[in-house]
């Protein structure tokens, strides 16, 4: 079974730099162009965020999930308490829930740069790739 080579920056950086919302290649801040918007490259060191059409149409895998979570299994166990009426229950369901997914869309859109580059991390150009994945790290 080949080895993967040596990386510069490792998954769990990746990972710990996509949570932050920060650039998995260089580390700083950088990605978003807008609250619903990645900039075509980051600002800080130039690396390619720009994917296929479609590529960030995974937010709405990561919306769906979150707003389940954090939203309606919440509102579900609040109705079934009788905390709050089943009409309140579905309300807070439907607005909480868009609410929600508003307020950590710029987090989903960082998070699916991550999920890319902790799948192939060989596709960073720090790591070696100029977006082939096939290359070795440099140093």
């Amino acid at each position: 079974m080949p080895t993967e080579p040596e990386l510069t920056v490792s998954r769990a950086q990746v990972i710990r730099r996509g949570v932050l919302c920060h650039c998995p290649n260089c580390g700083k801040r950088g990605l978003l162009a807008s609250w619903f918007r990645l900039n075509q490259a980051c600002a800080a060191c130039g690396m390619d965020l720009a994917k296929s059409h479609g590529f960030y149409s995974g937010t709405t895998s990561i919306g769906y999930v979150a707003a389940i979570l954090f939203v309606l299994i919440p509102d579900f166990l609040l109705v079934s308490a009788k905390a709050i009426g089943v009409t309140a229950g579905i309300l807070l369901g439907m607005f909480g829930s868009f609410g929600f997914i508003v307020l950590i869309y710029p987090a989903m859109l960082c998070w699916m740069v991550m999920a890319y580059h902790v799948a192939l991390p060989g596709d960073l150009p720090v790591n070696g790739g100029g977006g082939q994945g096939d290359d070795q790290a440099g140093s």
